[in-house]
């Protein structure tokens, strides 16, 4: 009767992993009660039906998860809890010198910044931060930082613009 009750507890533990897979996955609750149920069982038939006969208990359960992996792995419930896509290293490299084409770039701002909003660079719209400062909108900017998210912009002056207004003409 003790090996029927470890068997159950087992069987319903099984059950419960399969049921978080496939009905409740995200949960994990289902999947926790349902491996400590399994382990609950596995200990439950050594204390109370010896050595010989929880030794057949695990191998049967190691055979019977073994199945369970192989029917949940072919059927692709599986692919849930994997990323399929791979973050190459080259691909982000290069995004992100496409973003930094930006840099020391001058554009319009299209709407007011206070701090952020959007500017057009070179006929593009891109969302830019200032340094704290308001630009009104139609100001001329120019792209002095970047991060991860987000370009800075600051006022361009006319020394920035044109740097030979500087100079004194010889």
């Amino acid at each position: 009767m003790e090996l029927l009750f470890a068997i159950t507890l087992i069987l319903i533990g099984l059950a419960l992993i399969v049921a978080e897979v496939y009905l409740i996955p995200g949960m994990n609750i289902a999947g926790i009660i349902g491996v400590v149920l399994v382990l609950f069982g596995l200990g439950y038939a050594f204390t109370a039906s010896g050595l010989l006969a929880g030794l057949a208990v695990l191998v049967s359960t190691l055979v019977a998860g073994g199945v369970l992996f192989l029917v949940l792995w072919r059927s692709g419930a599986w692919r849930q809890f994997v990323l399929a896509t791979s973050l190459k290293r080259e691909a982000t490299e290069r995004s992100g010198e496409h973003r930094a084409r930006y840099l020391g770039k001058e554009g319009i701002a299209v709407t007011p910044l206070r701090p952020v909003g959007i500017v057009e660079i070179e006929g593009e719209r891109i969302e830019a931060a200032t340094e704290g400062q308001y630009i009104a909108a139609g100001s001329r900017v120019r792209v002095v930082a970047m991060d991860r998210r987000r370009y800075f912009v600051r006022l361009a002056t006319r020394s920035e613009t044109s740097p030979s207004a500087d100079t004194p003409a010889s």
